[in-house]
């Protein structure tokens, strides 16, 4: 299928109405952060049977999936645009990208497995670890693998954002390649619509609901924000916003995290009306935020990592030492210190680690001053964002 090339030029032209900085993004991922970590305190508080009014209140928390999702599509489209169709830019896409989910998470599984399975020999009556380790299911988990298990529980989302990125990468390649994530887009429309009257999918194969996933739109829900705020000037109305949150949190109390649907319904649609919403106001300098909002929004990934094995072992540990009574306390406190220590480790290992990753000149095998594959497709050499506009 062709794709004309004066799609491409409407894509990548330049706006006026793009967005001059980016930190209502760096507060929405702090906020989504927070909300997932909120979520798994209460999951963890209701399988020790402990109940709290306050937890209660972030049982929609898991929608903060949703929300990175979208904010994926955002940003990935945000900082990549101009890079469509320019072959020789894949390499150093795929180096940021991937360097960034893979550069911490490596060392925090591995920490995050040599505790547990040091706890697993000091308290063998605890269930330390929910699935036995094997050098296949290990191999997966390293790598990223749809359906892997981690001693990291969030690390699922992980897959989908990598599958993103690599369907981008598709279209940094060539334009030809749009053809691939168009696709994949029909498909799950369909499947969607297979589901909702009780069908069958057309055909099934392995991966099938991974690679078919409603998560899919949410990415495309970004994606359109994105356009939305960066050629239209447009306002928002705060009782939109609000009417668009009170709709997140509604939805959480209704639907269970596996109805992924109706998760793009109920936290999909809302989520991007609450980012179209706060880009548009930042553009208008309508709102400014709090400092450390914006630090834990850089420092969001160390937090979503990390908060769900450090959480289990301080419950399980008050648990066997009976402090009960004071489990949802240290809880709170103990989140407000992983904050911290999110941004702590985000200023002296990951920034470092990314700096570095950042100036090295890696040069993988079949590619030069253009994408190999690409090349032997008679595409002709990459033209440059200038060109692509004015053509």
């Amino acid at each position: 299928m062709y794709v004309p090339a004066n799609i491409l030029s409407m894509i990548t032209q330049t706006s006026t109405c793009r967005p001059k900085s980016i930190e209502s993004i760096r507060a929405l991922r702090a906020v989504a952060a927070l909300l997932v970590t909120l979520f798994h305190l209460a999951m963890k508080m209701e399988t020790t049977t402990i109940h709290s009014p306050v937890l209660r209140c972030f049982k929609s928390g898991f929608g903060g999936v949703d929300v990175f999702f979208i904010i994926s599509g955002f940003i990935i489209t945000h900082t990549n645009l101009t890079k469509i169709n320019c072959p020789h830019l894949l390499p150093t896409y795929l180096k940021k990208r991937l360097g960034r989910i893979y550069a911490i998470y490596w060392p925090t599984v591995l920490l995050a497995t040599l505790l547990l399975l040091w706890l697993s020999r000091l308290a063998p009556a605890l269930q330390w670890l929910s699935f036995p380790v094997n050098p296949v299911g290990v191999l997966k988990a390293v790598v990223l693998l749809p359906t892997h298990e981690s001693t990291l529980p969030v690390t699922w989302t992980l897959s989908y954002e990598i599958y993103f990125y690599v369907l981008f990468g598709l279209v940094i390649a060539s334009r030809f390649l749009l053809i691939i994530p168009l696709f994949i887009l029909g498909a799950t429309l369909l499947t969607g619509l297979a589901e909702c009257f009780g069908k069958t999918a057309l055909f099934q194969f392995p991966f099938h609901d991974f690679f078919f996933s409603p998560f899919n739109l949410e990415f495309c829900l970004g994606i359109g924000v994105y356009f939305l705020t960066r050629r239209c000037t447009f306002k928002i109305s705060r009782s939109v916003v609000a009417a668009a949150i009170g709709c997140f949190f509604l939805t959480g109390e209704l639907i269970d995290p596996a109805l992924i649907w109706q998760r793009i319904l109920g936290f999909g649609i809302p989520g991007s009306v609450i980012l179209a919403g706060l880009v548009s106001w930042e553009q208008s300098d309508r709102c400014r935020y709090p400092d450390w909002l914006l630090k834990l929004g850089d420092a969001s990934y160390i937090l979503y990592l990390i908060h769900v094995p450090i959480i289990m072992v301080l419950t399980q540990a008050m648990m066997r030492l009976s402090l009960s009574d004071y489990v949802v306390t240290a809880n709170f406190i103990l989140i407000g210190v992983l904050c911290w220590g999110s941004w702590q480790l985000h200023l002296r290992i990951e920034k470092p680690i990314l700096a570095w990753i950042s100036i090295r000149q890696f040069r993988p095998i079949g590619f030069r001053n253009r994408f190999t594959g690409i090349s032997l497709m008679r595409i002709g050499k990459p033209q440059t964002a200038h060109k692509m506009v004015t053509r």
